[in-house]
């Protein structure tokens, strides 16, 4: 079975995502390659088969999305475009894979079509419905970009495969449980023991971008204010440990540190989000300013209680304070709604089984 996986390289939760359902595909001895940039294709360069391709940029400098300014930094897209067609139709051609995986990018939906095609992404149409209900906001045109995709997913009858919490009743959407990578098996005492921790720390993690840069160094200032360990997990910024805090680069093992915590300080992404939802683990969210997901993301957390919610602009060091004091003494309760959450850890699983079904259907077909 060869596989074609193509992958958006903004930010890390599509590159984990995905790292998780080939390694699914490779158990069964399925041949890999893949195809992205930017983070996806440095953290895959060394692991598969990996064609690097031109891709899309954010604006990201602010902790906000600014959708003019994206646009604006991207002109130069539809050249990328045209260039990755040309580099991909070469790799299909030379690979002929039996399927195409596109983790949320759209170019593979138009190319090989008689070649089997699935769609991952964590944008879930019904809970969107839910969300705008409430009255919030609406995102047009973040919305109407994600709907084109879908359309075109739908075109050429690639499944849409969902990561999910909650799953609702759809027929143009496949859901499977949140995909994440392998959980420690360790207990927490066994974790904290290996990881030389005296007591469970609380993490910060923001994620494969720059958008947190500048709440990151607030944050900072005010934690040896705070009778807790904390743990910074750093995205190209370095940062000199001192009383109650420590840095450390991106590691292998951090879902060792989760499990070994007692909560998380993060962004609304899906990966991440997930793997703290799985562990039990209660999260103060800082969802990014005018991006969609983040703020589907944080609609659900929120209403299930499971974590506390700020919007992270104009905030002073003196509010930050208070809301990470706040939140510490909230932990006892978002632990209790956690622990009645029922969340299984196999998207994963599920989601390579539908790909290898798909297999399966396609080659007894042509063996007939």
């Amino acid at each position: 079975m060869k596989i074609l996986s193509v992958i958006t390289g903004i930010g890390y939760g599509h590159t984990i995502r995905q790292a998780a359902i080939l390694d699914e595909l490779k158990k069964q001895g399925a041949e890999i390659i893949i195809a992205s940039y930017g983070n996806s294709f440095h953290f895959f360069e060394h692991v598969y088969h990996t064609l690097e391709i031109d891709g899309s940029q954010i604006s990201e400098k602010k902790f906000e999305f600014k959708l003019f300014k994206t646009l604006f930094m991207n002109l130069k897209l539809p050249y990328y475009y045209f260039k990755n067609y040309f580099k991909l139709r070469r790799l299909i051609k030379a690979f002929n894979p039996d399927i195409i995986l596109s983790d949320f990018e759209p170019l593979p939906l138009l190319m090989s079509k008689k070649t089997p095609h699935f769609l991952f992404f964590n944008f879930d149409p019904e809970l969107y419905k839910e969300y705008l209900r409430q009255g919030h906001k609406k995102y047009f045109f973040q919305s109407k970009y994600i709907s084109w995709i879908y359309k075109r997913a739908r075109k050429i009858s690639a499944p849409i495969v969902i990561p999910t919490f909650e799953k609702a009743s759809s027929n143009e959407v496949t859901y499977v449980n949140p995909i994440v990578r392998p959980l420690p098996e360790r207990s927490q005492k066994d974790l904290l023991e290996k990881l030389k921790l005296s007591k469970p720390p609380i993490l910060i993690m923001f994620g494969g971008s720059h958008f947190s840069t500048n709440l990151l160094y607030k944050i900072q200032e005010i934690l040896p204010q705070i009778n807790e360990k904390f743990i910074i997990f750093t995205y190209k910024l370095s940062g000199e440990s001192y009383k109650n805090v420590t840095f450390l680069s991106f590691k292998e093992n951090f879902l060792e540190y989760l499990k070994a915590s007692k909560a998380i300080i993060t962004q609304a992404g899906h990966s991440t989000l997930s793997e703290s939802i799985i562990l039990k683990k209660p999260s103060l969210i800082f969802p990014i300013p005018n991006y969609l997901e983040h703020a589907v993301n944080s609609y659900w957390a929120k209403k299930k209680k499971i974590a506390v919610v700020k919007n992270p602009k104009y905030l002073t060091e003196e509010a930050l304070l208070k809301i990470i004091q706040n939140f510490i003494n909230s932990l006892p309760d978002m632990e209790k709604n956690l622990s009645n959450l029922n969340v299984k850890p196999n998207g994963a699983e599920q989601a390579a089984s539908l790909i290898i079904e798909k297999y399966k259907s396609l080659k007894q077909e042509l063996d007939k």
